[in-house]
């Protein structure tokens, strides 16, 4: 479970740890208990409550476990928001370092009411004012499942709970800083509770009616995308969401089918701003090329597409020496992947060509290729636009060269300038780039 040394989390923790005592009793295979911890080192006191966490569980006799982390708000992100996507990263990583199925959280029905009303003034969407879930899956890891308990348990009871059993915690002096918006709601709310004496049920009631309505839509979604994801064509690839289906549907199914498409890939969900930009570059507008960052993804257009790419990073420019040797397989991780080599003696490479020495770089310009023995010879670029490769790929995609000659180029395939009676033995030869997820390009 996640323990930070707040009331809550530590009230939670004393609780479980009663519970599966209660239950072991008979039991042949008791239930493990992990804490885990997170050292945000955003407060001077954060080597203080790690020591306060680790002395607490082996008062206890909880293994513990903690992960430090740093915290870099992404580009339109606050501290708040940083820190929390930090948190989670670091506890799914220790939940998979610990092989941990069950990840319990101390929220409460006040956290509940000031996550809902917080979406609220910021004018989130259905999924949004549907609150934070009892139960859900981990996007990136589904066999690890965040539950939440206490979301129909109010502060004042945990406060009683933790009074009765003399309980001690830490306190966080940033909860008392009104710069961050939940702490200023949260100093409203006494105010607004004097008056509405029924908010925290009814605004509960209200996010259990939206989640409803969010479900509703989540299942018609899938099974639109059903029939508009495809999976990535290369490593650089996670997927593809088929741009002509998905700009038929209306704004708001559509805008469900790709929202349930990022998070199927594990990232969060865009804002309604964000996604109203998504929407707007990737569906309306069809010139150019568009790439927009999103939580570690690049979403992109190509043709009748959307793709869901990794990062590439700066491409490769150097050209590299290679000395083929008659192996399967030839690594470059300059160039961040591999050649194959496969016996082909009908159309492959002479033999004889790839004993010379090698080169694999980058274009330099003018270069043309022939794709089909007896074909015409094509610009790179005409050809790789007939193959449909984006040009933000190409740079990419690796040329393989006997002295000056071209003998392959990564994305199209082989240089077929030899004749079918060239003598054997001969290669077919491919490229394998490393990547989320490997595959052959041809």
């Amino acid at each position: 479970m996640a323990l930070s040394g707040g009331r809550d989390s530590v009230a939670l923790l004393h609780a479980t740890r009663a519970a599966l005592a209660a239950t072991r009793v008979g039991e042949a295979e008791p239930v493990p208990l992990l804490a885990l911890h997170v050292h945000h080192g955003l407060q001077a006191q954060a080597d203080e409550w790690d020591r306060f966490c680790a002395g607490l569980c082996q008062d206890w006799g909880v293994e513990y476990r903690a992960a430090r982390v740093t915290v870099v708000p992404a580009h339109g992100e606050g501290l708040e928001a940083a820190a929390r996507r930090a948190r989670y990263q670091a506890l799914t990583e220790l939940c998979e370092q610990h092989n941990v199925g069950w990840l319990l959280f101390g929220h409460h029905l006040d956290d509940q009411v000031e996550t809902v009303l917080m979406r609220l003034f910021r004018g989130s969407g259905v999924h949004g004012l549907a609150g934070m879930p009892a139960l859900r899956r981990l996007a990136e890891r589904r066999d690890i499942v965040l539950l939440r308990p206490w979301l129909e348990i109010e502060r004042r009871d945990i406060e009683a709970y933790c009074l009765a059993h003399g309980l001690r915690w830490i306190d966080d002096p940033s909860n008392d800083d009104t710069r961050f918006a939940r702490n200023a709601l949260r100093q409203q709310l006494p105010g607004l509770l004097a008056a509405f004496p029924a908010l925290r049920a009814n605004v509960a009631q209200a996010a259990a009616h939206l989640a409803e309505a969010a479900h509703a839509l989540d299942a018609l979604a899938a099974r639109q995308l059903a029939a508009l994801a495809h999976p990535g064509r290369d490593a650089a690839t996670l997927a593809e969401l088929d741009l002509d289906g998905l700009g038929a549907l209306p704004a708001a199914q559509g805008d469900a089918v790709l929202r349930l498409w990022l998070r199927d890939l594990g990232v969060r969900a865009p804002s309604v701003a964000r996604l109203a930009a998504m929407r707007a570059q990737l569906i309306e507008h069809r010139g150019g090329e568009p790439a927009l960052p999103h939580d570690g993804l690049v979403l992109r257009r190509f043709r009748s597409r959307v793709l869901a790419c990794m990062p590439p990073g700066a491409p490769p420019t150097e050209a590299v020496a290679l000395q083929w040797a008659g192996q399967g397989s030839l690594p470059v991780p300059a160039w961040r992947g591999e050649l194959r080599f496969t016996r082909d003696d009908t159309f492959g490479v002479p033999e004889a060509v790839l004993r010379q020495p090698l080169t694999l770089g980058p274009r330099s310009g003018g270069e043309r290729i022939v794709l089909r023995p007896g074909g015409p010879a094509r610009a790179l670029k005409q050809a790789y636009q007939e193959a449909a490769v984006p040009a933000w790929r190409r740079p990419y995609l690796p040329l393989l060269r006997a002295g000056e000659q071209i003998v392959f180029a990564a994305g199209l395939g082989m240089h077929r300038r030899w004749l079918d009676a060239a003598p054997a033995p001969r290669w077919r030869v491919e490229w394998h780039a490393w990547g989320p997820q490997p595959g052959p390009l041809p």
